[in-house]
């Protein structure tokens, strides 16, 4: 199955090897669309794009919201220090954010390896944004945002929705349990409501979680999707997620991304597994 295309994001890079300095130009986007049911394809989006230079998740630099634009005009540089003995080592990564008063979402992300850009001219290039949601999702889909607030220790979980579930049964109910592991131990559960026959159900049930600052490098978090089962009978887990520092690809860039927008809940979509 091929990524779902959700738009096309300009850039451009110039590289200064005397003084160790990559300037990335985030010039302008267009067709971005959200495959989210709740935002009709034709309204306008308030969008904003973070850049990262990998594989250092840390350092990350963020354009400001473009309002009302399916294609936004950001006409923004910055500026990451880059030895050039990392030059052909290094990536950047771009994700574009839909933003409205409650949460931001992601719309797509794209990949650029500095192995494929000639570091000794400027260079401006399309890339192609995808919603990597899509892929691999035999099981279906789960969405769900994360926000972290220090001061109160508090790590909220909202789950929005799922979509395209795989039942075991012609037509299953499904709900959500999310587990907080510690150091992979079970520490907190809690679950959603069940949803009558729905392969795409809407939740937005939130869920509380206390978490010290001091654990967020070992704890986990663990979203599973469940078919209730008849009557007496077990449920049935469809599959699910794990998000955590500890983690790689999507459910880390969801958890670090959690942690450096303290104030906005971060929603994504992740594929289940079953494994």
């Amino acid at each position: 199955q091929e990524p779902n295309v959700t738009g096309y994001l300009c850039v451009g890079l110039e590289y200064d090897s005397e003084s160790a300095d990559l300037m990335v130009n985030v010039l302008e986007a267009k067709d971005l669309s959200s495959s989210d049911v709740n935002h009709p394809a034709h309204l306008p989006l308030d969008t904003y794009v973070r850049v990262y230079l990998l594989p250092d998740k840390s350092t990350n630099m963020q354009t400001r919201v473009y309002k009302k634009s399916n294609s936004p005009s950001y006409k923004e540089r910055f500026l990451f220090a880059l030895e050039p003995t990392e030059y052909q080592r290094r990536s950047l990564s771009f994700y574009v954010y839909a933003t409205d008063r409650t949460s931001n979402s992601l719309l797509g992300e794209a990949e650029l390896r500095l192995c494929d850009v000639n570091a000794r001219q400027p260079v401006t290039t399309w890339l192609t944004l995808t919603d990597t949601g899509q892929t691999n999702t035999e099981l279906g889909e789960v969405m769900f945002s994360l926000s972290y607030l220090p001061t109160a220790e508090r790590l909220t979980v909202v789950l929005v929705k799922a979509r395209n579930l795989k039942f075991q049964r012609e037509s299953g109910d499904p709900f959500v349990k999310v587990y907080l592991l510690q150091h992979g131990k079970k520490v907190h559960k809690k679950k959603t409501s069940t949803k009558r026959g729905e392969r795409s159900p809407i939740f937005n049930e939130a869920m509380m979680f206390s978490v010290p600052p001091h654990t967020l490098q070992t704890i986990h978090l663990r979203v599973t999707v469940s078919e209730s089962g008849l009557a007496g009978a077990h449920a049935v887990n469809i599959g699910h997620v794990i998000v955590g520092s500890q983690c790689t690809g999507k459910a880390l860039t969801h958890w670090t991304q959690m942690l450096t927008s303290l104030r906005k809940p971060i929603a994504m979509w992740h594929p289940l597994r079953s494994k």
